[in-house]
């Protein structure tokens, strides 16, 4: 009877916007995970299977990228995969078929239409040596003797953090020593959990790939344009409301071009100097909507759009000719690249009296043309176009600041760990 009232409980919860057939698929998994999965659970927990000392767990925040990917990456291509057994928890198993080979396994970790995990989810998690992953994993609600628990990250970057985090790790990882103390007062953690080895992705930045080289022509071929600039603004309306940042509104949701008119001025200001603009949203952003408005050298990039040529972000970001951002971790990590960066600003006196920052004098850290305007957007335009760069010896002495730097950040991760192939 408990588990009847406890099913009836959780299907009044689920959303009344779904359709019936949605409805009864998420009742369908919360009715499986009452039966039989929480059962397995308490039980796997209070008697735990035995460590598999040769078994690495990974568990990215999007499914099979990042620095998870980074680094699964590097392992197969350096053959680590021969003596340890490399595991995925992703939604989809069957979308990842062409990656596996030998030791080499991905496991469905929620069930179908729901936020659940499965049992088997928490049996790979309690029996791996080294689990690394890219948010939190506090799903698991123990720790075991034997193991280590990795938090790769996703970026440090110029904004000060809302709230303490309680985010479970043996080690996090930050691109240099500066971002420590930040990193140590945001998690509640000891500077011995911090290692400043830099980020997996950043191999993947720095080489680029044949793909990511290819996908940069086809874009620049179909906006008849000569150089390409990214353009990567931190989220200011999320998908969840509480991470909204209420320091931006306007038409579009997005730095500088405010009205359709400065936007359709913008991209044609582009066109006329055969220069390709390319958006590409935080994650947490809402999508933005530009309306009917026909951009040709504005182009809005989704994930989908790089799943479907094969392609990681940031194998792509090493294919742009400069970048722009604002507060994002993004701008930090292009540092590597030592190419230019334009820093739109328009919000900068809202964004210090609503978030604040975790430099004392964060304009310093930003090496790079500072944009508060359309105008100086078009100049920053028209100096890529023109290779003028004055700011090469600014974003050395910041990158000595934020990164700590080595020929392969995978191995520097790896070896730490004594995991060798």
């Amino acid at each position: 009877m408990g588990k009847v009232q406890t099913l009836f409980k959780m299907f009044s919860k689920i959303g009344e916007d779904k359709s019936m057939y949605d409805r009864y698929l998420t009742l369908r998994a919360f009715g499986t995970y009452v039966i039989y999965d929480k059962w397995k659970i308490r039980r796997m927990k209070k008697f735990p299977p035995a460590i598999v000392e040769n078994r690495i767990l990974f568990e990215t925040n999007d499914d099979f990228t990042d620095n998870g990917r980074a680094l699964f990456d590097y392992m197969v291509a350096n053959g680590y995969n021969r003596k340890y057994e490399l595991v995925w928890l992703v939604h989809d198993p069957s979308k990842y078929k062409k990656y596996e080979t030998e030791n080499v396994k991905f496991v469905e970790g929620f069930k179908k239409h729901s936020t659940i995990r499965h049992a088997v989810a928490y049996r790979y998690a309690l029996t791996s040596r080294y689990i690394f992953y890219t948010q939190a994993f506090n799903w698991i609600g123990m720790a075991r003797k034997g193991q280590t628990f990795i938090d790769l990250w996703h970026g440090c970057g110029y904004k000060a953090n809302k709230n303490n985090r309680k985010v479970f790790f043996d080690y996090c990882l930050v691109p240099g020593d500066v971002f420590i103390k930040t990193k140590m007062e945001f998690f509640g953690c000891s500077s011995k959990k911090l290692l400043a080895f830099g980020y997996p992705r950043y191999d993947q930045m720095l080489a680029g790939s044949d793909a990511a080289r290819a996908y940069r022509e086809k874009l620049l071929k179909e906006s008849d344009s000569e150089k390409l600039i990214l353009w990567m603004p931190t989220y200011r309306h999320a998908s969840s409301e509480r991470l909204n940042e209420e320091t931006l509104n306007n038409e579009f949701n997005i730095p500088i071009l405010d009205t359709k008119e400065s936007l359709l001025a913008f991209n044609n200001f582009c066109k006329d100097n055969h220069m390709l603009v390319v958006i590409k949203k935080h994650y947490l952003q809402i999508p933005y909507d530009f309306g009917e408005n026909v951009l040709t050298n504005i182009v809005y990039l989704e994930n989908q759009d790089l799943e479907d040529n094969g392609l990681q972000l940031y194998e792509f970001i090493n294919c742009s000719d400069a970048l722009v951002s604002d507060y994002s971790s993004v701008a930090i990590d292009y540092l590597l690249l030592d190419k230019p960066l334009g820093f739109t600003l328009d919000d900068y006196e809202a964004y210090t009296e609503s978030r604040g920052w975790v430099f004392e004098n964060p304009l310093e850290y930003m090496p790079g043309e500072h944009i508060y305007n359309v105008q100086q957007f078009e100049q920053f335009v028209l100096d890529v176009k023109n290779g003028k760069d004055e700011y090469g010896e600014k974003r050395a002495q910041v990158r000595a600041k934020t990164h700590n730097v080595t020929d392969c950040y995978c191995k520097r991760v790896l070896d730490y760990f004594n995991i060798n192939p």
